[in-house]
């Protein structure tokens, strides 16, 4: 059997070569044919592929087409029978393509199979995943089953398709971009063809997850999330699973604790009123039952309800509400604050002053000559040594105001802490402000 597997890369260079090596230590090359589709990375990856793995089939874009597209792309330029979608930092073991073909070979409706994975610290943390009600969330089995197993859906990761299905349904979605939920859509298009999605227990891999988007830009990233749960809900749940789904999500976003997560609902339902109509023809178009009119304005109302509710928490979040009896830590009072700290400060650096000339006055009378400019460490040997020449009054004079010194310095490096965390939440709060700002005007356009 004609095999190709197929990589979408983007920005992958530090762990393509990895897989690569991994693929073709534990692939048979005379059946297996290796295509990687670059969207536009603006790294090294697709120079990589060309110089170190000449035998690898490039396929460049110039454009990000997302994990869908970069898949699209790769299965119309493949000719194998099977098609093993790859993620560029899935590391491969030794049998897995064979217990994936054992798998489609075993089980007659079997269309997609997956393998089960490991983390970089090697616990389990996929073994087929479920769709769970009602939210549209993916869970993971993290149990290996001790046999092939029909299961819900399986991961992206590594994800065999036979060619029946792709010439069956075609493509994955593409607008679910970047990513997220295709496989998921993909698994449950096949299923409503006669094709069951298959956990193969005999093959294993490694996902070092290197993806970090999350962290550059928390918001898109969330956002994205649950655009594409919000896509895959409108397209494969029934009627009475979207009306407990717009229940529950609305109650979801109006007890939502993270400002990235419920400002990333506003900006995924916002979308999805605005392309509902495009979606809900891509669900009749891919297999399922059509929505009535009545029942699409329904859905309508129930994403707006979440918009809304979103858009509220999200600007509760951005300006905190105070609580009855609590103390009020508004911006005006943060600035009110940071005046006051400001102010004390400024007195002490005063005070500190003071009693520093009343050390170089006692230290004179004692040796003749000033202190000066002396750092700390040198400062505590002078006066040592002014102890031992010292009077009786001198010493204790000495001794009173070095010490109310030392414990001014120690007040003056707590204010200042206290003034950097005053000020770097007089930032935060600035930032929100002007977001808060930004979400009126995008909730009246």
């Amino acid at each position: 059997m004609k095999i190709s597997v197929i990589i979408p890369v983007w920005n992958g260079a530090t762990v393509l070569a990895a897989c690569l090596n991994a693929l073709k230590k534990y692939s048979n090359p005379e059946q297996t044919e290796i295509i990687c589709v670059d969207n536009a990375s603006a790294d090294d990856s697709a120079a990589l592929v060309r110089t170190q793995h000449p035998d690898v089939q490039l396929i460049s874009q110039p454009v990000n087409l997302g994990f869908a597209g970069g898949v699209n792309a790769g299965m119309a330029a493949a000719n194998g029978e099977l098609f093993v979608l790859l993620n560029q930092d899935c590391l491969v073991s030794s049998g897995w393509l064979e217990s994936l073909t054992a798998t489609f070979a075993a089980n007659p409706t079997c269309g997609i199979a997956g393998a089960v994975l490991e983390d970089d610290a090697g616990a389990i943390n996929h073994a087929g995943a479920l769709i769970t009600r009602p939210l549209g969330y993916g869970e993971h089995i993290q149990k290996p089953p001790t046999q092939d197993t029909a299961v819900d859906y399986v991961t992206g990761a590594i994800f065999a398709i036979s060619r029946p299905v792709w010439e069956r349904i075609g493509g994955m979605d593409e607008d679910f971009y970047p990513a997220y939920y295709e496989e998921s859509d993909y698994c449950y298009r096949a299923r409503r063809h006669g094709f069951e999605t298959f956990l193969s227990a005999g093959a294993h891999g490694r996902h070092l997850f290197s993806s970090r988007a999350w962290q550059r830009d928390p918001i898109r990233h969330t956002a994205n999330q649950h655009q594409s749960r919000y896509r895959f809900i409108c397209k494969q749940f029934v009627d009475r699973e979207l009306l407990a789904f717009v229940e529950a999500e609305t109650s979801a976003a109006a007890h939502e604790t993270s400002f990235h997560e419920a400002l990333g609902r506003v900006l995924a339902a916002s979308y999805t009123l605005d392309h509902l109509d495009e979606i809900l023809h891509r669900r009749h178009t891919d297999g399922n039952n059509a929505l009535s009119p009545a029942f699409r304005r329904v859905l309508a109302v129930g994403f707006t309800d979440i918009y809304r509710t979103a858009l509220q928490r999200t600007e509760q979040l951005a300006l905190p509400q105070p609580v009855e009896g609590a103390p009020a830590n508004d911006f005006a009072t943060w600035q009110a604050q940071s005046a006051m700290l400001h102010q004390e400060i400024q007195q002490l650096h005063m005070r500190m002053t003071t009693q520093w000339q009343v050390i170089d006055e006692l230290y004179t009378k004692i040796t003749g000559h000033g202190i000066g400019a002396t750092p700390h460490s040198s400062l505590q040997n002078r006066l040592r040594q002014a102890y031992h020449i010292a009077t009786g009054q001198h010493i204790a004079l000495l001794v009173n105001v070095v010490h109310e010194l030392s414990q001014h310095q120690e007040l003056l490096q707590a204010l200042e802490h206290r003034m950097n965390l005053l000020e770097t939440q007089l930032t935060l709060q600035e930032y929100r402000r002007r977001l808060h700002d930004q979400l009126v005007i995008y909730a009246h356009r």
